[in-house]
């Protein structure tokens, strides 16, 4: 039979940065609330301090759900009902993530669907460039290379392939 996973994305909109949680069959209201906390854990860690959250009208967003973040100081929104224009960036991600990634796999578990989304996501925050920030990779902190031969990692048995230079 056909199984449906879910991921639960957080994309923050000043760096483009995302956080994509583990995948599951069941995603139930305290399953949400836990990636909600390892959403917390990683904005602090990347020293994002978000001051609104973005949300449809899942049920699986709860009041505590609402009052968790609200007590993270940011102000939880909900988006108008039938408009995904309001939640561009998120719905251009998944897009991206189905389109460019998943949508080229038949995944057989969740350990590896975690695999091959963390990989590409991986890739999209670390290699791929991005048009919104200059066409540049996300916070590299790095200055180009002019020196050294040229390099090709391939992930994700060719799906993926990023370009570096080799330390001259």
């Amino acid at each position: 039979g056909k199984f449906d996973a879910y991921v639960l994305v957080f994309i923050h909109l000043g760096s483009r940065k995302v956080f994509c949680t583990p995948a599951t069959f069941n995603p139930d209201e305290k399953w949400v609330m836990q990636q909600a906390r390892n959403a917390a854990m990683w904005m602090q860690d990347e020293g994002i301090k978000p001051m609104m959250l973005l949300m449809d009208h899942d049920t699986k967003f709860t009041v505590q759900f609402r009052y968790f973040w609200k007590k993270m100081k940011v102000r939880p929104k909900r988006l108008p009902v039938g408009a995904p224009d309001a939640n561009a960036y998120c719905e251009s991600f998944l897009s991206r993530l189905k389109g460019e990634c998943l949508n080229h796999f038949v995944i057989f578990s969740l350990s590896q669907m975690e695999y091959v989304v963390q990989t590409w996501v991986d890739h999209y925050l670390w290699e791929r460039p991005h048009r919104g920030v200059g066409n540049n990779v996300l916070d590299s902190g790095l200055a180009p290379q002019t020196k050294g031969e040229v390099c090709c990692r391939v992930r994700l048995g060719g799906l993926i392939k990023s370009y570096y230079r080799a330390v001259a």
